[in-house]
C-alpha cells in the first residue's frame, strides 16, 4: 500500500483544485466476455481550434460498479479525436457507480462541434477485480494457515 496525492477539479475543469491524500495499491483485473459500445455525444456547441485541447460537455454515460472504459478507435468526429472522458468532483473507485459527462477533445482542424454530434465510441467492459496481497502477505498467510 502506498500513500499518494490525488489532485482533482472540485467544481469545474480549470476551476478550484482540491487535493486528497489516499492509500492505494496496484491490482489486476479480468475482463469478462460481455461488453457494451457507448456513443459519446456532444451536449453543447463548442468552437475548436487545431491542436488546442478543449473540454466538451457530453451526454452522460453512467458506469455501473466494476466497469472499465476503453477507447474504440474505429470512428471519430471529423474535426478531431476524444482523448479522454472525465467528470469533476471527488474521484470514485472502480467498485462504485460513476458518471462521465466531459469529453477531452483534441481538435485536428478548426471548426465547431455542435450539440448532438457524435464524437466517438467507447467500449465498456465489466471486470472482476483481482486484488494483490502486499509483498510477503501471501507467504505469511500460507504459513499460518498450513502450520503442522
Amino acid at each position: 500500500m502506498v500513500k499518494l496525492g490525488c489532485v482533482y477539479w472540485k467544481d469545474e475543469i480549470g476551476g478550484e483544485i482540491e487535493k486528497q491524500v489516499i492509500e492505494a495499491h496496484s491490482y489486476g483485473y479480468t475482463i469478462g466476455r460481455h461488453g457494451e459500445w457507448e456513443m459519446v455525444i456532444a451536449a453543447e456547441d463548442k468552437e475548436v481550434k487545431k491542436n488546442e485541447f478543449v473540454e466538451i460537455k457530453m451526454k452522460k454515460i453512467e458506469l455501473p460498479p466494476k466497469a472499465i472504459v476503453l477507447p474504440c478507435f474505429i470512428s471519430r468526429h471529423a474535426l478531431g479525436v476524444v482523448s479522454s472522458l472525465t467528470t469533476v468532483g471527488t474521484p470514485k473507485t472502480v467498485e462504485e457507480r460513476r458518471c462521465l459527462d466531459i469529453a477531452i477533445f483534441h481538435p485536428l482542424y478548426d471548426g465547431t462541434v455542435c450539440n448532438g454530434e457524435y464524437l466517438a465510441t467507447v467500449n465498456i467492459f465489466y471486470a472482476a477485480i483481482e486484488r494483490r496481497l502486499a509483498r510477503g502477505a501471501a507467504e505469511k498467510w500460507l504459513k499460518e494457515r498450513y502450520r503442522y
